[in-house]
Protein backbone atom coordinates (compact mmCIF):
# COMPACT_ATOMS: atom_id res chain seq x y z
CA UNK A 1 0.00 0.00 0.00
CA UNK A 2 1.14 3.54 -0.77
CA UNK A 3 1.86 5.60 2.37
CA UNK A 4 -0.25 3.53 4.81
CA UNK A 5 -1.70 5.70 7.56
CA UNK A 6 -1.75 8.90 5.50
CA UNK A 7 -4.96 10.97 5.52
CA UNK A 8 -6.56 11.23 2.08
CA UNK A 9 -9.04 13.88 1.00
CA UNK A 10 -11.30 12.00 -1.42
CA UNK A 11 -14.17 14.38 -2.19
CA UNK A 12 -16.21 17.47 -1.44
CA UNK A 13 -19.90 16.76 -0.88
CA UNK A 14 -20.78 18.82 -3.96
CA UNK A 15 -19.02 16.16 -6.08
CA UNK A 16 -21.68 13.59 -5.13
CA UNK A 17 -25.19 13.57 -6.58
CA UNK A 18 -27.98 12.73 -4.14
CA UNK A 19 -28.79 9.00 -4.07
CA UNK A 20 -26.38 8.31 -6.93
CA UNK A 21 -23.70 5.68 -6.15
CA UNK A 22 -20.19 6.68 -7.16
CA UNK A 23 -17.34 4.26 -7.78
CA UNK A 24 -13.96 5.37 -6.52
CA UNK A 25 -10.66 3.58 -6.00
CA UNK A 26 -8.04 4.26 -3.38
CA UNK A 27 -4.88 2.31 -2.54
CA UNK A 28 -5.84 -0.51 -4.90
CA UNK A 29 -9.35 -1.08 -3.49
CA UNK A 30 -12.68 -0.21 -5.16
CA UNK A 31 -15.38 1.41 -3.03
CA UNK A 32 -18.86 2.79 -3.60
CA UNK A 33 -19.61 6.19 -2.14
CA UNK A 34 -23.06 7.76 -1.85
CA UNK A 35 -24.86 10.77 -0.37
CA UNK A 36 -28.48 10.65 0.79
CA UNK A 37 -31.03 13.48 0.85
CA UNK A 38 -29.88 14.51 4.33
CA UNK A 39 -26.32 14.94 3.07
CA UNK A 40 -25.10 11.87 5.00
CA UNK A 41 -22.18 10.07 3.37
CA UNK A 42 -21.66 6.30 3.27
CA UNK A 43 -18.97 4.08 1.74
CA UNK A 44 -18.59 0.31 1.31
CA UNK A 45 -16.29 -1.97 -0.63
CA UNK A 46 -17.75 -2.06 -4.13
CA UNK A 47 -17.92 -5.85 -4.43
CA UNK A 48 -21.21 -7.48 -3.43
CA UNK A 49 -20.42 -10.32 -0.97
CA UNK A 50 -23.05 -12.52 -2.64
CA UNK A 51 -21.70 -13.04 -6.17
CA UNK A 52 -19.28 -10.21 -6.79
CA UNK A 53 -21.42 -7.65 -8.63
CA UNK A 54 -20.43 -3.97 -8.54
CA UNK A 55 -22.56 -2.15 -5.97
CA UNK A 56 -21.81 1.15 -7.74
CA UNK A 57 -23.99 -0.10 -10.61
CA UNK A 58 -26.90 -0.46 -8.18
CA UNK A 59 -29.24 2.12 -6.66
CA UNK A 60 -30.01 3.81 -3.35
CA UNK A 61 -33.25 2.85 -1.61
CA UNK A 62 -35.51 5.19 0.45
CA UNK A 63 -34.09 3.87 3.76
CA UNK A 64 -30.50 4.72 2.69
CA UNK A 65 -29.54 1.17 1.78
CA UNK A 66 -27.71 0.36 -1.45
CA UNK A 67 -29.17 -2.33 -3.71
CA UNK A 68 -26.99 -4.71 -5.68
CA UNK A 69 -27.77 -4.60 -9.43
CA UNK A 70 -27.57 -8.41 -9.73
CA UNK A 71 -30.18 -9.72 -7.26
CA UNK A 72 -31.37 -6.46 -5.64
CA UNK A 73 -29.90 -7.45 -2.27
CA UNK A 74 -29.76 -4.42 -0.01
CA UNK A 75 -26.93 -3.36 2.31
CA UNK A 76 -27.04 -0.60 4.90
CA UNK A 77 -24.28 1.95 5.51
CA UNK A 78 -22.50 -0.49 7.86
CA UNK A 79 -22.46 -3.21 5.23
CA UNK A 80 -25.19 -5.32 6.83
CA UNK A 81 -27.38 -7.26 4.41
CA UNK A 82 -31.12 -6.65 4.71
CA UNK A 83 -32.47 -10.21 4.55
CA UNK A 84 -36.14 -11.13 5.06
CA UNK A 85 -35.44 -14.10 7.35
CA UNK A 86 -32.90 -12.37 9.57
CA UNK A 87 -33.68 -9.64 12.08
CA UNK A 88 -30.04 -8.78 12.65
CA UNK A 89 -27.36 -9.35 10.04
CA UNK A 90 -23.61 -9.18 10.53
CA UNK A 91 -21.71 -6.78 8.30
CA UNK A 92 -20.91 -8.63 5.08
CA UNK A 93 -19.83 -5.75 2.84
CA UNK A 94 -16.77 -4.07 4.36
CA UNK A 95 -17.28 -0.46 5.36
CA UNK A 96 -14.79 2.28 4.52
CA UNK A 97 -14.31 4.50 7.55
CA UNK A 98 -14.81 8.15 6.66
CA UNK A 99 -14.00 11.37 8.47
CA UNK A 100 -16.13 14.42 7.67
CA UNK A 101 -14.70 17.91 7.99
CA UNK A 102 -17.58 20.18 7.07
CA UNK A 103 -18.33 19.32 3.44
CA UNK A 104 -14.97 17.61 2.90
CA UNK A 105 -14.66 13.82 3.02
CA UNK A 106 -11.48 12.16 4.33
CA UNK A 107 -10.33 8.59 4.86
CA UNK A 108 -7.27 6.67 6.02
CA UNK A 109 -8.24 3.81 3.68
CA UNK A 110 -8.95 1.69 6.79
CA UNK A 111 -5.35 1.97 7.96
CA UNK A 112 -4.06 3.06 11.35
CA UNK A 113 -3.63 6.87 11.22
CA UNK A 114 -0.06 8.13 11.12
CA UNK A 115 -0.77 11.84 10.54
CA UNK A 116 -3.65 13.96 11.79
CA UNK A 117 -6.05 15.48 9.28
CA UNK A 118 -5.05 19.14 8.78
CA UNK A 119 -7.64 21.76 9.73
CA UNK A 120 -6.79 24.18 6.92
CA UNK A 121 -9.95 23.35 4.93
CA UNK A 122 -12.12 24.30 7.89
CA UNK A 123 -10.32 27.63 8.08
CA UNK A 124 -10.64 28.22 4.34
CA UNK A 125 -14.36 27.45 4.50
CA UNK A 126 -14.89 30.19 7.09
CA UNK A 127 -12.53 32.79 5.60
CA UNK A 128 -13.33 32.31 1.90
CA UNK A 129 -16.25 31.40 -0.34
CA UNK A 130 -16.30 27.95 -1.95
CA UNK A 131 -17.06 28.23 -5.69
CA UNK A 132 -16.68 24.67 -6.98
CA UNK A 133 -14.36 21.82 -7.89
CA UNK A 134 -12.18 21.54 -10.97
CA UNK A 135 -11.05 18.24 -12.41
CA UNK A 136 -11.78 14.99 -10.58
CA UNK A 137 -9.93 12.98 -13.20
CA UNK A 138 -7.60 10.00 -13.22
CA UNK A 139 -3.94 10.43 -14.15
CA UNK A 140 -2.33 7.36 -15.70
CA UNK A 141 0.82 7.86 -13.66
CA UNK A 142 2.17 6.64 -10.30
CA UNK A 143 1.30 8.67 -7.23
CA UNK A 144 4.89 9.83 -6.70
CA UNK A 145 4.97 11.38 -10.18
CA UNK A 146 1.81 13.38 -9.43
CA UNK A 147 3.13 14.29 -5.99
CA UNK A 148 6.35 15.62 -7.50
CA UNK A 149 4.72 17.80 -10.15
CA UNK A 150 2.66 19.50 -7.43
CA UNK A 151 5.93 20.49 -5.76
CA UNK A 152 7.96 21.27 -8.88
CA UNK A 153 7.95 25.06 -9.04
CA UNK A 154 9.97 25.01 -12.27
CA UNK A 155 7.52 23.01 -14.38
CA UNK A 156 5.12 25.91 -15.01
CA UNK A 157 7.61 27.51 -17.41
CA UNK A 158 7.31 24.51 -19.76
CA UNK A 159 4.13 22.60 -18.93
CA UNK A 160 1.91 25.69 -18.60
CA UNK A 161 3.61 27.88 -21.19
CA UNK A 162 0.65 27.49 -23.54
CA UNK A 163 -1.73 28.97 -20.99
CA UNK A 164 0.22 31.49 -18.90
CA UNK A 165 3.31 32.26 -21.04
CA UNK A 166 5.60 32.03 -18.02
CA UNK A 167 9.17 32.98 -18.95
CA UNK A 168 10.81 33.09 -15.53
CA UNK A 169 10.18 31.71 -12.04
CA UNK A 170 11.60 33.28 -8.90
CA UNK A 171 11.48 31.56 -5.50
CA UNK A 172 11.58 34.06 -2.66
CA UNK A 173 11.37 31.58 0.22
CA UNK A 174 11.03 27.89 1.15
CA UNK A 175 10.27 26.82 4.71
CA UNK A 176 10.53 23.15 5.76
CA UNK A 177 8.35 22.38 8.79
CA UNK A 178 8.34 18.57 8.82
CA UNK A 179 5.26 17.25 7.01
CA UNK A 180 4.29 20.83 6.14
CA UNK A 181 6.18 23.38 4.05
CA UNK A 182 5.64 26.83 2.55
CA UNK A 183 6.95 28.22 -0.73
CA UNK A 184 6.68 31.82 -1.95
CA UNK A 185 7.20 32.16 -5.68
CA UNK A 186 6.80 34.68 -8.48
CA UNK A 187 6.08 33.88 -12.14
CA UNK A 188 7.08 36.48 -14.76
CA UNK A 189 4.79 36.24 -17.80
CA UNK A 190 4.93 37.14 -21.47
CA UNK A 191 1.85 38.72 -23.00
CA UNK A 192 -0.94 36.45 -24.20
CA UNK A 193 -2.36 36.76 -27.72
CA UNK A 194 -5.79 38.21 -28.46
CA UNK A 195 -7.02 34.74 -29.43
CA UNK A 196 -5.86 33.32 -26.08
CA UNK A 197 -7.74 36.05 -24.23
CA UNK A 198 -10.87 35.29 -26.23
CA UNK A 199 -10.60 31.58 -25.44
CA UNK A 200 -10.17 32.18 -21.70
CA UNK A 201 -11.27 35.57 -20.37
CA UNK A 202 -9.72 34.73 -16.96
CA UNK A 203 -6.37 35.61 -18.55
CA UNK A 204 -7.52 39.22 -18.82
CA UNK A 205 -7.31 39.45 -15.04
CA UNK A 206 -4.18 37.37 -14.50
CA UNK A 207 -1.54 39.69 -12.99
CA UNK A 208 2.04 40.01 -14.16
CA UNK A 209 4.04 38.94 -12.28
CA UNK A 210 1.93 36.17 -10.72
CA UNK A 211 2.77 36.03 -7.02
CA UNK A 212 1.89 32.74 -5.36
CA UNK A 213 2.13 31.23 -1.89
CA UNK A 214 2.05 27.45 -1.71
CA UNK A 215 1.23 25.62 1.53
CA UNK A 216 2.22 21.98 1.16
CA UNK A 217 0.37 19.45 3.33
CA UNK A 218 2.13 16.13 2.76
CA UNK A 219 0.90 13.98 1.14
CA UNK A 220 -2.67 15.07 0.51
CA UNK A 221 -2.65 18.47 -1.17
CA UNK A 222 -1.04 21.80 -1.93
CA UNK A 223 -2.98 24.98 -1.13
CA UNK A 224 -2.17 27.69 -3.69
CA UNK A 225 -2.95 31.34 -2.87
CA UNK A 226 -2.91 33.88 -5.72
CA UNK A 227 -4.67 37.01 -6.95
CA UNK A 228 -7.57 36.82 -9.41
CA UNK A 229 -10.53 38.87 -10.70
CA UNK A 230 -12.43 37.49 -7.70
CA UNK A 231 -9.87 38.83 -5.24
CA UNK A 232 -7.70 36.27 -3.50
CA UNK A 233 -8.05 32.88 -5.22
CA UNK A 234 -7.36 29.65 -3.31
CA UNK A 235 -6.86 26.38 -5.18
CA UNK A 236 -6.43 23.11 -3.27
CA UNK A 237 -4.48 20.74 -5.54
CA UNK A 238 -5.62 17.38 -4.17
CA UNK A 239 -4.34 13.92 -5.11
CA UNK A 240 -4.72 10.39 -3.80
CA UNK A 241 -3.40 7.04 -5.06
CA UNK A 242 -5.90 4.86 -6.89
CA UNK A 243 -3.65 1.98 -7.90
CA UNK A 244 0.07 1.43 -8.38
CA UNK A 245 0.05 3.35 -11.67
CA UNK A 246 -2.97 5.65 -11.44
CA UNK A 247 -3.65 8.75 -9.36
CA UNK A 248 -6.80 10.83 -8.85
CA UNK A 249 -6.71 14.63 -8.88
CA UNK A 250 -9.31 17.30 -8.14
CA UNK A 251 -9.08 20.94 -7.08
CA UNK A 252 -11.57 22.67 -4.75
CA UNK A 253 -11.60 26.44 -5.32
CA UNK A 254 -12.30 29.32 -2.95
CA UNK A 255 -12.47 33.07 -3.53
CA UNK A 256 -12.22 36.06 -1.24
CA UNK A 257 -15.14 38.08 -2.51
CA UNK A 258 -18.63 37.78 -3.88
CA UNK A 259 -19.76 39.90 -6.82
CA UNK A 260 -23.44 39.00 -6.68
CA UNK A 261 -24.92 38.48 -10.12
CA UNK A 262 -21.43 38.74 -11.66
CA UNK A 263 -20.35 35.53 -9.93
CA UNK A 264 -21.94 33.51 -12.72
CA UNK A 265 -19.80 35.44 -15.22
CA UNK A 266 -16.46 35.36 -13.39
CA UNK A 267 -16.47 31.96 -11.69
CA UNK A 268 -16.82 29.61 -14.72
CA UNK A 269 -13.73 31.01 -16.50
CA UNK A 270 -11.77 30.69 -13.24
CA UNK A 271 -12.75 27.03 -12.91
CA UNK A 272 -12.07 26.50 -16.63
CA UNK A 273 -8.55 27.93 -16.31
CA UNK A 274 -7.89 25.58 -13.38
CA UNK A 275 -9.14 22.62 -15.39
CA UNK A 276 -6.76 23.60 -18.19
CA UNK A 277 -3.89 23.53 -15.68
CA UNK A 278 -4.96 20.00 -14.72
CA UNK A 279 -5.19 18.94 -18.37
CA UNK A 280 -1.69 20.19 -19.07
CA UNK A 281 -0.26 18.46 -15.98
CA UNK A 282 -2.03 15.20 -16.85
CA UNK A 283 -0.80 15.32 -20.45
CA UNK A 284 2.79 15.83 -19.31
CA UNK A 285 2.70 13.09 -16.66
CA UNK A 286 1.13 10.54 -18.98
CA UNK A 287 3.80 11.10 -21.63
CA UNK A 288 6.93 10.71 -19.51
CA UNK A 289 9.37 7.85 -19.96
CA UNK A 290 9.88 5.61 -16.91
CA UNK A 291 11.61 7.58 -14.15
CA UNK A 292 15.35 7.48 -13.59
CA UNK A 293 17.80 9.42 -11.44
CA UNK A 294 17.95 12.98 -12.88
CA UNK A 295 21.27 13.91 -14.46
CA UNK A 296 20.59 17.65 -14.21
CA UNK A 297 19.63 19.64 -11.14
CA UNK A 298 17.79 22.94 -11.52
CA UNK A 299 17.58 25.87 -9.15
CA UNK A 300 14.67 26.06 -6.70
CA UNK A 301 14.21 22.28 -6.38
CA UNK A 302 14.00 22.35 -2.57
CA UNK A 303 10.23 21.60 -2.46
CA UNK A 304 10.74 18.73 -4.91
CA UNK A 305 13.50 17.15 -2.83
CA UNK A 306 11.49 17.77 0.35
CA UNK A 307 8.51 15.78 -0.90
CA UNK A 308 10.67 13.00 -2.36
CA UNK A 309 12.45 12.52 0.94
CA UNK A 310 9.21 12.36 2.91
CA UNK A 311 7.78 9.81 0.48
CA UNK A 312 10.81 7.53 0.50
CA UNK A 313 11.30 7.78 4.28
CA UNK A 314 7.67 7.00 5.11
Amino acid sequence: MILPGAPWLIAHKSMLKVNKPKLFTICGQDYVLWKNEKGEISALENICPHMGAKLSDGWICPDNTIACPFHALEFDSEGKAILPNEKISKPLAKQLKLFLQGDFIWTYANQEPKLTIPDILEKLSTQFRFIGVAGDVTIKAPFLDALEINHDVNHAKGTHRELFRIKETQVDEFQDRGYFSVSTIKHIRDKNTLNEYLQNIALLFSPNPVEIVLENYFPSFVVVYSDSPLGKLVQVFTIYPQNKNTTRIFIPLFTEKSFGIFNSILEPPTIKATEEVIRQDVTMLENLYPRFEPKIRLSHEEPLHWVRQLYHNW
